[in-house]
């Protein structure tokens, strides 16, 4: 019988996503640009950043709007901040977006 002797790369940002995402209605994925865009579109409902807390992984960037959560994602993989002061100084630059950020420790 022969054995793959090649090594997959196991992807477990986005494996593991659904699992440490925070509770709510499920929305879709968006890209950062797109996040950016949302937040900036005039009458648009307001949008919420939301961080997922893990502790080894560090914290996963979702949007909440009008109920959905929105998983967001950079060149395909979820966006990841390995401290709250890396969330901070990014989402500082995203336009219009609410002032609340919330974290979710569910997974800490």
């Amino acid at each position: 019988m022969a054995r793959n002797t090649q090594n997959q790369r196991v992807d477990a940002v986005n494996i593991f996503a659904d699992k440490r995402a925070p509770r709510g209605h499920e929305g879709s994925v968006w890209t950062f640009k797109q996040f950016c865009e949302a937040c900036d579109t005039p009458g648009a409902e307001s949008i919420q950043a939301v961080l997922a807390a893990s502790a080894t992984i560090g914290f996963s960037l979702y949007a909440r709007q009008d109920r959905r959560l929105h998983r967001i994602t950079l060149n395909d993989r979820s966006v990841i901040f390995r401290t709250i002061e890396q969330a901070l100084d990014t989402l500082a630059d995203v336009p219009h977006l609410a002032h609340e950020i919330a974290i979710d420790t569910t997974n800490w």
